[in-house]
């Protein structure tokens, strides 16, 4: 009686250990289950893995702004030095009201867009939003709200996303907004050397009428 006492205590020990959710290890603190859902691009075809966890980091400050701030945004400004102003304020308040935004999802449309803006203006040496309206035209026909954000210089993934979101010396917070905003459920992102920053990354966002199934794919 005893011996199946014992046994049904380490059934149930066992049972509790696998049900605990289980940490990833490329992202501390982070749930798999959350970074799985996050990793929408995962099977794209079309991005470089840098493109991919530029959206994977994207969708997980959308996912848990406050245990974004907790991980990847205290670290950042850690190993940085970077002292707070207005811009690291506000997005600790911004942040703290995000939960559970819609995911992105690599739409290859929009990467097209990125790609080309991308690399134009890595060959040219230019800089900006020029052109906006005409590049988003052709896909206006499919998505009913489009958003551009553009990245210069050295990267990594976690370094584009955290000054897109920072937006230091951006008085609208342009970057920020299109990053956090609930509407958008669509990104492409293409990376291409630029002749005067040495990269620029540019992340086309839209809204693209989707169902639940969308998600689950």
């Amino acid at each position: 009686m005893i011996k199946h006492q014992l046994l049904l205590l380490l059934l149930m020990l066992c049972i509790s250990i696998s049900l605990k959710a289980q940490k990833s290890t490329k992202y501390p603190g982070w749930e798999v289950s959350v970074v799985t859902k996050a990793n929408t691009a995962i099977d794209s075809e079309f991005m470089n893995e840098d493109e991919k966890e530029v959206i994977l980091l994207s969708n997980l400050a959308r996912v848990d702004g406050p245990f974004f701030t907790e991980t990847f945004l205290k670290q950042y400004l850690i190993l940085k030095d970077k002292k707070s102003n207005k811009y690291i304020r506000s997005l600790y308040k911004d942040l703290q009201k995000v939960k559970d935004l819609p995911m992105l999802l690599p739409e290859k449309e929009l990467y097209d867009v990125a790609r080309d803006h991308a690399t134009k203006s890595g060959v040219k040496g230019y800089e900006g939003h020029k052109g906006f309206k005409n590049r988003y035209t052709p896909v206006m026909e499919n998505f009913m709200e489009v958003g551009e954000n553009i990245y210069y210089g050295e990267y990594t993934p976690v370094e584009i996303v955290l000054q897109l979101l920072i937006d230091e010396g951006i008085e609208d917070l342009g970057h920020r907004h299109n990053l956090l905003n609930p509407r958008f459920n669509s990104l492409g992102v293409s990376i291409k050397p630029h002749k005067e920053y040495k990269y620029n990354c540019v992340m086309s966002f839209g809204l693209l009428p989707r169902s639940y199934e969308d998600y689950i794919q």
